[in-house]
């Protein structure tokens, strides 16, 4: 294998595992965020069914 794709191989892997890590990060960040809401001032939304 060329070491020119070897090379672009690691960077695709690296930039790969480096979006995996910021987005397992945001989902933390998301679900810390949710956790401090304060739950009693969210509206409740009556859905329209057509039934």
């Amino acid at each position: 294998m060329p070491d020119g794709l070897k090379y672009l191989l690691i960077f695709i892997a690296l930039v790969v595992a480096y979006t995996i890590v910021k987005v397992i990060g945001y989902m933390r960040q998301s679900d810390r965020q949710w956790q401090q809401v304060d739950k009693s001032k969210l509206k409740e939304w009556v859905d329209d069914e057509d039934d």
